[in-house]
């Protein structure tokens, strides 16, 4: 049986509670009881949170931190860009790294990897 429940006419019916009137706001509290009772609902049910949804696995942070260091060990790796690698690793230390600056610490180690600047073991 597919889920007939309005959900938009619940959210406007909830801004009515709101309401300077009474009159206007008994009239759709009773709606949204009727609304809830006739969906086959219980107030759990419709105010429990959706289901978590699978997060993508990223690389650990230990894999990300061997990669910084490897960078930064690098004699060939210029000293601005050291710079960027120190805030990226006390960035990721601290846990506040971001999916751009992972992606960004993969390309760059790949790069040197490739260009012969690092000799990965």
């Amino acid at each position: 049986m597919p889920d007939k429940f309005d959900r938009e006419r619940l959210i406007k019916l909830l801004g009515m509670l709101g309401s300077a009137h009474d009159g206007e706001v008994l009239n759709a509290a009773r709606h949204i009881e009727a609304m809830v009772r006739a969906g086959g609902r219980d107030w759990d049910k419709l105010l429990s949170p959706a289901p978590a949804t699978a997060v993508p696995k990223r690389s650990s942070d230990k894999a990300d931190l061997r990669k910084l260091d490897e960078l930064l060990a690098a004699t060939q790796v210029s000293d601005i860009l050291k710079l960027r690698l120190a805030a990226l690793r006390d960035a990721l230390k601290a846990g506040r790294i971001g999916d751009r600056d992972r992606h960004l610490l993969r390309m760059l180690h790949r790069k040197a990897v490739i260009d012969g600047t690092l000799v990965t073991v």
